[in-house]
C-alpha cells in the first residue's frame, strides 16, 4: 500500500484504483483464515482502509462522475467497477471513523471472491444446491 492510500500492482508501479479490489479484496479472505487459525485477533487490520477510501474518493473520483485509475487520467467503466467494488469490501470490513454511517450503510456487502453482492452469492448457492438435490 502506497503512502497515498491506494494499492500498486507491483513494486515501482504507480497507484491504480482498480487494485482497491484486486488486492484489497484479498485482505478479508486472509484475515478470515488467520483469525480462524487463531493467529490474528478479530479487531486487527491488515491494511489501512481509511487511507484506501481517501484515495478512491479524493484522488480517483472524476469531477463529473465515474472513477479513474489516478488523477490526470480519464474515467472509465473498468476502473469505476473495480474501485467501487474495493470501496464496498473496505466499507464492509471496517469501522470507518469519519465516514458518514449512511454512506457505509448504502454500500452493499460485496463478496471478495466473486465480486457480487453477498445476497446474490447466497441466492446462487441455494439455487444450485436445490438443483443438485432434485433427482434426474
Amino acid at each position: 500500500m502506497a503512502h497515498s492510500g491506494g494499492f500498486q500492482g507491483r513494486t515501482n508501479k504507480l497507484v491504480d484504483s482498480c487494485y482497491s479490489f484486486w488486492q484489497g479484496g484479498a485482505f478479508p479472505l486472509v484475515h478470515s483464515v488467520l483469525h480462524d487459525l487463531g493467529q490474528l485477533p478479530a479487531d486487527t487490520d491488515l491494511y489501512h482502509a481509511p487511507g484506501l477510501l481517501d484515495y478512491i474518493l479524493v484522488c480517483a473520483q472524476a469531477p463529473h462522475g465515474g472513477l479513474r485509475d489516478k488523477p490526470g487520467k480519464a474515467r472509465d467503466y473498468y476502473h469505476t467497477c473495480y474501485s467501487l467494488s474495493g470501496l464496498a469490501v473496505a466499507a464492509a470490513a471496517h469501522q470507518l471513523a469519519g465516514v458518514p454511517s449512511e454512506w457505509v450503510e448504502s454500500v452493499g456487502v460485496v463478496n471478495p471472491v466473486f465480486n457480487v453482492l453477498n445476497a446474490r452469492v447466497d441466492q446462487a448457492l441455494r439455487h444450485f444446491a436445490a438443483a443438485e438435490a432434485q433427482p434426474q
